[in-house]
């Protein structure tokens, strides 16, 4: 009865809304066997020799993303003659004739990665940047080009034994609670996204403008303060010239505070009324053992979910959506002693202070009393003795 209900979850997930992902990853592992068979290093020149001749790695690229694009206009490549003495067409139509033609859903992905990016030397990292709210392909790269990750960028790697990706957006979720059971029931709950993103952003926004400021105080400082102090009339202090580059922590407030809502990086940093016209998104919270194994899915339109779990098991949560990367995991465990242990930490985190005082009155008070007796007892002893 287990198994069905799984599939019908893993089902229900396919029927979000979202933007398929399937002929970007099809054109990236296409590409990857480009890498594998025309190049030792993973290096793709576009051309080669004295009359600049297109390279086989190069039109094996090219063929990838025509075949896939346009399959109706480009099919004759795969035919005849030109299929028989092109290796490069052999690549791309062998890859063609051979994939799964299948959706690919953003929810489908693993949970993403943090930078810094690591690429195998055959490796295609496919960069993603948001435009006017909708993700567009910013280019392909090979593996000895690994891409930077910035702020509204989503990079999708297509791997030989899968594909990861990599997220700019670093928010998780919050577990509400863990109640024991014949299974153990999570609540889940993402309410401080946007806070979570405009975090990241604001101290994103602080670490470049220090940057900057450090490098123009490199190139220009000494420059500055010496024609300063040339000139009798009016000379500047290093303590007035350092704060014109690196200003103090509340002097930048207004900068940070100026707008509020976070930059369209992706669905969850837009306003809802206006990107969604008054309904809801979709999520998907997705877990699975941390040593892996079997998956499981929920679907829902709120901030919120209740989830099972499996007693025993150390668990990986994450928050996966249609329009957008998703969330980064977190831990649930529900082993014994995991379980005690973060029933004891709540509870000790429940306290208040004047229980804690209340506490140690108590101690307090029956050491006292506890001495009364022995004092006692020890005088009752020695009457004893001297009758």
């Amino acid at each position: 009865m287990e198994i069905p209900w799984f599939l019908f979850l893993v089902w229900c997930a396919t029927l979000v809304t979202g933007f398929d992902l399937g002929p970007i990853v099809r054109i990236a592992q296409c590409r990857s066997q480009c890498l594998r068979k025309h190049t030792a290093e993973g290096t793709c020149d576009w051309y080669t020799g004295p009359q600049h001749l297109p390279t086989t790695c190069s039109m094996c690229w090219q063929y990838c993303e025509a075949l896939e694009n346009q399959w109706e206009k480009t099919r004759t490549i795969c035919e005849g003659d030109l299929y028989l003495y092109c290796p490069a067409c052999q690549t791309s139509c062998t890859y063609r004739k051979t994939r799964v033609e299948e959706k690919y859903l953003p929810s489908m992905l693993p949970a993403p990665k943090k930078a810094p990016i690591s690429l195998d030397r055959f490796d295609v990292a496919v960069v993603m940047r948001k435009v006017y709210k909708q993700w567009r392909v910013a280019g392909y790269y090979t593996g000895d080009r690994v891409p930077n990750l910035r702020p509204d960028t989503w990079i999708i790697v297509a791997m030989e034994d899968g594909v990861k990706h990599y997220s700019w957006q670093e928010w998780v979720p919050k577990l509400e609670s863990l109640r024991e059971g014949a299974l153990y029931e999570a609540t889940i709950s993402w309410k401080d996204v946007q806070a979570q993103l405009q975090k990241q952003r604001s101290l994103e926004q602080v670490r470049f403008n220090n940057r900057v400021r450090q490098f123009f105080l490199e190139k220009y400082g000494e420059k500055v303060l010496a024609e300063w102090r040339n000139q009798e009339d009016s000379q500047i202090s290093d303590e007035i010239f350092r704060r014109f580059f690196f200003r103090r922590k509340d002097d930048r407030s207004d900068d940070l505070e100026a707008d509020n809502t976070p930059s369209t990086s992706n669905a969850y940093n837009d306003r809802v009324d206006k990107d969604h016209l008054g309904t809801k998104e979709s999520y998907v919270v997705s877990w699975e053992p941390e040593t892996g194994g079997l998956m499981g899915n929920q679907v829902t339109d709120s901030n919120s979910a209740q989830i099972s779990l499996l007693p025993g098991t150390k668990y990986l949560v994450r928050i996966a959506s249609n329009d957008g990367p998703g969330s980064f995991p977190i831990e649930v465990d529900t082993r014994p002693n995991s379980v005690q242990a973060k029933r004891i930490e709540k509870t000790l985190q429940d306290l208040y202070p004047w229980d804690v005082y209340a506490a140690c009155g108590s101690a307090l008070l029956l050491v006292v009393i506890l001495g009364l007796a022995k004092i006692c007892r020890k005088g009752k002893n020695v009457e004893a003795e001297e009758v």
